[in-house]
C-alpha cells in the first residue's frame, strides 16, 4: 500500500500547523471524542489502539479508562504530532505509548481488545486492506469503534471558508474524486460498510451523529483566521495566490449568523460514529 503522501503531507507544514494549534483543535473536537470513548465502552486493564492518534488527546483518554495493566497505543504517520503526544504523555506520567507508523502495514507488538479512532482512519489510500492489516493486530473477540465526518456539503464549519473564498478564485478548482484519501472521504455509509466487511469486520454499524461544532475563537475575528490557517483553504490560498485579507472578511460576514451570544461561533457537523466486532 502507497500513503506517501499523506505521509508527507503530514510530517510537512500541515503537520506543524496541527501542533501548533492543537490544544485549541483538541478543544474543538473534545465531543466526538466523548462519543467515541462511550461507544467503545473501554474496560480496565483492555489494550487499547489508536489509529490516527495525532497529538495524543484521544489515546491519552483511553489510557486513563484502561488502567497501567496494558496501557493504550496512538499510531499515526506525523512525527511532530508524535513527538507532541509523547510529550504530553510524559508530563501526565500516562500509560500512553506512541508509534510513529502507517496502521495500514503496522502491527502491534501485542494484540488489543479494541481499535479506536477519532478521525484518523480517512486517510488510507487504500481502506480496505488497510482495515484488514489492523484487524490482525485485534484479538479473536475484540472489536472497533471510530468517528468519521459525513459529506462535506453536510459540514458547515468546513464547507464556510471555501464559500467564502469562492468569489475570489482564479479559476475554479479540479473536481476532487469523493472518496480520495481525506477528512470527507467515508462520507458514503454504505462504502464504509463494504470497506470494513472486506476487511473481515463483522456486526458493523453505523449511525449519524450531527452537532454543533464550537469553533477556536472567542470572536468571529480570530475564528476567521484560524480557519484559514488549517484545513482545504490554506491550501487553496496558497495555490491561487488569493488576497487573504479579501476572503477573510468574506469569512467573517459569512459567519455572523452563526455567532452564540458569548460571541463564540457555533456551526454545524455532521458524522458517522462506526463500530464493528472482529469477524
Amino acid at each position: 500500500m502507497n500513503n506517501a503522501d499523506q505521509i508527507e503531507y503530514w510530517n510537512g507544514p500541515a503537520g506543524q500547523k496541527w501542533v501548533d494549534q492543537s490544544n485549541r483543535l483538541d478543544a474543538m473536537l473534545a465531543p466526538f471524542a466523548d462519543k467515541v470513548i462511550a461507544a467503545a465502552d473501554l474496560k480496565s486493564g483492555e489494550a487499547v489502539m489508536d489509529i490516527g492518534c495525532g497529538a495524543g488527546a484521544l489515546n491519552l483518554r483511553a489510557a486513563a479508562k484502561v488502567g497501567a495493566a496494558h496501557g493504550a497505543l496512538g499510531v499515526d504517520v506525523s512525527a511532530p504530532l508524535i513527538a507532541l503526544a509523547r510529550a504530553r504523555a510524559a508530563e501526565a506520567n500516562a500509560p500512553a505509548r506512541f508509534e510513529l507508523a502507517d496502521a495500514s502495514v503496522f502491527t502491534a507488538p501485542d494484540p488489543v481488545g479494541i481499535v479506536i479512532s477519532r478521525f484518523g482512519v480517512m486517510f488510507f489510500e487504500d481502506p480496505a486492506p488497510a482495515f484488514a492489516n489492523i484487524r490482525q493486530s485485534v484479538k479473536p473477540d475484540g472489536r472497533l469503534a471510530f468517528i468519521c465526518w459525513q459529506a462535506l456539503s453536510l459540514n458547515d464549519w468546513a464547507l464556510a471558508p471555501l464559500q467564502a473564498a469562492m468569489a475570489f478564485l482564479k479559476e475554479a478548482p479540479a473536481p476532487a474524486d469523493p472518496t480520495a484519501p481525506g477528512p470527507f472521504a467515508f462520507h458514503d455509509k454504505d462504502r464504509v460498510a463494504r470497506i470494513l466487511s472486506d476487511a473481515g469486520w463483522a456486526n458493523v454499524s453505523i449511525d449519524p451523529v450531527e452537532t454543533a461544532i464550537i469553533l477556536p475563537g472567542d470572536d468571529v475575528e480570530t475564528t476567521a483566521k484560524f480557519m484559514m490557517q488549517l484545513g482545504p483553504l490554506s491550501r487553496l490560498l496558497a495555490a491561487q495566490g488569493i488576497d487573504e485579507a479579501q476572503v477573510e472578511a468574506a469569512l467573517i460576514t459569512l459567519m455572523q449568523d452563526h455567532k452564540k451570544p458569548d460571541g463564540r461561533i457555533a456551526m454545524k457537523s455532521a458524522c458517522w460514529m462506526v463500530s464493528a466486532d472482529n469477524a
